[in-house]
């Protein structure tokens, strides 16, 4: 049995979950919010195939607007009875101010003040030790370590001279919307908005990949249909602009 203490306080709140592996090219699965606090929360879903330490893409639908949100999160846990599963999800984001601000989004949706969510619950609670999996089931051979890893951010190859890289950039669908066009603007091209169109996938994510030099460090945005400009979630960090924006920034 594993012990394990609650920080926050949780709160049962059936909220509709999709989610999929953060570099995962599989199609979103269906879940349901269960004990959700700010750090966390119990996932409750069906065919639920992803190792302990997977990085999710969590896109939760907040209370009676028919919004979502989107969030990030490691599974720390999970037990599972046939095709039923239920797994501790651990937010994880790298912008910190961004995932308190996403949280706080769920909870004012259901009528809970910032301030509640942040109260202490020192009870105990024990989960069931989750069975380990052979070495050899695992689909990524860095897995053998059983340590975290860090599943957020680019897509990075580096040459093997190390002075070039290339760098996937997503914009994930539930950020481009109804989106017809992206572009990706930044310090790599001048910020010129017609010169590095992305590509729309068949789930409505928009992907580029990109040769960069390497041991430098790149602002960016991406312009959505021409107007609307959004950052990215997985960005190695952020930077204000002189327009009171936030520049991403992508370090090679």
């Amino acid at each position: 049995m594993l012990e394990s203490r609650r920080k926050f306080k949780r709160y049962d709140l059936p909220l509709g979950v999709k989610f999929r592996p953060t570099y995962g090219a599989k199609d979103y699965s269906m879940g349901e919010a269960m004990n959700l606090s700010c750090g966390g929360l119990g996932l409750n879903a069906y065919d639920f195939s992803f190792f302990i330490y997977e990085n999710l893409e969590l896109i939760i639908e907040t209370a009676g607007n028919g919004n979502s949100v989107s969030l990030f999160g490691d599974v720390l846990w999970k037990r599972q009875a046939g095709k039923r599963c239920v797994a501790g999800i651990k937010f994880r984001m790298k912008d910190e101010s961004l995932q308190k601000e996403t949280i706080e989004k769920i909870f004012s949706s259901s009528d809970i003040p910032a301030g509640n969510i942040y109260t202490n619950d020192l009870r105990y609670v024990v989960y069931e030790k989750t069975k380990s999996i052979p070495v050899s089931e695992w689909a990524d051979p860095d897995w053998k370590l059983l340590s975290l890893p860090n599943k957020l951010g680019f897509i990075k190859q580096y040459h093997d001279s190390g002075k070039k890289c290339k760098v996937t950039f997503r914009l994930i669908r539930e950020m481009a919307k109804n989106t017809r066009n992206v572009t990706i603007v930044g310090d790599f091209n001048n910020w010129d908005i017609f010169k590095s169109p992305m590509k729309r996938l068949e789930n409505g994510d928009f992907v580029i990949t990109m040769e960069l030099d390497s041991k430098r460090e790149y602002r960016f945005r991406y312009l959505i249909d021409g107007h609307r400009w959004e950052s990215d979630w997985y960005a190695d960090r952020f930077v204000g602009n002189e327009y009171g924006f936030k520049d991403s920034v992508v370090i090679v």
